[in-house]
């Protein structure tokens, strides 16, 4: 078990995490950029080289999320607790069945899983965490909160050997949180002011908040305890608590009938920075990591854990579709437009009338017969745009489509 107290070997442990994913989430930037960037659903090279050129976009891609996202709102996802085995009854599984429903509403729950529920159809992942708050600034209670995690794609690393898809087997995670320089000072004068590395490689956005990263670092502490099983078929866990307990229920003649020892798992938190740790570890109310991701496509494969969106897929097609499109408009705006051959003995006395050809509604247009050029002036030219490029802009709709 790795020293979660070595603030050194941390920031080794989030290096691991990062460089073993790193690919999967440039996936999920490029993903969201090209849905959000205004320039995103073009070839960065092209879009440049066409510069001063037609560069448009015919956006069939969020119009494919917004389709997924929205019938995942109109689902009706809930959790129902149901009592299996031992001493659960159908009264404690509706206590909390009520417990959990007052925790999604506080929590405006819906609103937290509609936006990670879309930003996870977009680029493959998203997610949430379960954090503890107080009930209001005077009371000492507190409640558990679903809490969105901002930039989730940046911002938050699990374990690496952990495979399940919830990452319920992950025995630590990092949750970074970007914080304003006066703020950061405010709240720990003593500290480096070194940001955490994100593992980001470029900078899509400019004229940004000047942020200083800290990392919050969740990790599981086991520690042993004993389990006791009494007569009546109870199991109780030795602790402060313990002695008062067995004495009434010997009273009602219930007696211990066995003892084991078994590991339990303790989540603790702790706030750091690039230079070092900010705060002490804390003791949470969690026996997993609370942090929840939502994943896309998740498999694991080759022993690496993959997964993607909606959208990676038909990337190379939008961009296609636009490009090709952009040179159908390119081409026939700058073809030549039809026009009316005639010689000048034709058109002798009707110069008038032919000026205004394009714009007047005459239902009639005189020309003078010229012997040497039988019958009436014909129209020539026009757009001839490469029809080609029209094949290619359907087939890419139906790729997209």
């Amino acid at each position: 078990m790795p020293d979660f107290n070595d603030h050194n070997k941390v920031l080794e442990l989030l290096k691991s995490a990062q460089e073993a994913d790193t690919d999967n989430r440039e996936r999920v930037r490029e993903a969201h950029l090209f849905l959000d960037k205004r320039d995103g659903q073009w070839e960065p090279y092209i879009w440049n080289a066409l510069d001063q050129r037609p560069r448009y976009t015919f956006d069939l891609s969020n119009p494919i999320v917004d389709q997924i996202a929205g019938e995942m709102d109109q689902a009706d996802f809930d959790i129902k607790v149901k009592p299996a085995g031992g001493d659960a009854t159908k009264d404690i599984a509706q206590t909390f069945d009520g417990l959990i429903r007052n925790i999604e509403n506080i929590s405006n729950a819906p609103m937290v899983f509609g936006a990670a529920g879309r930003s996870m159809v977009a680029g493959g992942m998203d997610g949430w965490r379960i954090v503890q708050k107080f009930v209001d600034g005077n009371s000492f209670d507190q409640d558990l909160v679903i809490e969105k995690i901002s930039n989730f794609v940046d911002r938050v690393w699990f374990d690496p050997n952990s495979e399940k898809q919830d990452r319920s087997d992950a025995k630590y995670c990092f949750v970074l949180q970007g914080i304003g320089k006066d703020e950061y000072h405010e709240r720990w004068p003593e500290g480096s002011g070194m940001s955490v590395d994100e593992d980001r490689f470029g900078e899509a956005y400019f004229n940004k908040p000047d942020l200083i990263m800290v990392g919050e670092f969740y990790y599981i502490k086991e520690v042993e305890r004993e389990l006791v099983l009494m007569s009546n078929g109870q199991v109780l866990e030795v602790d402060d608590d313990f002695d008062s307990v067995v004495d009434e229920l010997a009273q009602l003649q219930i007696t211990e009938v066995k003892r084991r020892k078994r590991k339990k798992n303790l989540v603790f938190i702790r706030t750091f920075d690039a230079g070092g740790w900010l705060e002490e570890h804390k003791e949470t109310v969690f026996s997993f990591v609370p942090v929840i991701p939502t994943y896309g496509n998740f498999k694991v494969f080759e022993n690496k854990t993959i997964y993607w969106g909606a959208v990676e897929k038909i990337i190379d097609a939008q961009r296609v579709l636009n490009y090709s499109m952009s040179r159908e408009i390119e081409e026939g705006a700058l073809a030549p437009r039809a026009k009316y051959w005639m010689t000048e003995d034709q058109a002798a006395g009707h110069e008038a009338e032919l000026s205004t050809l394009n714009t007047n509604s005459d239902p009639v247009q005189f020309y003078n017969h010229d012997p040497n050029i039988p019958g009436a002036p014909q129209q020539n030219g026009g757009a001839q745009i490469n029809p080609g490029l029209r094949t290619i802009s359907e087939a890419m709709r139906q790729v997209i489509s």
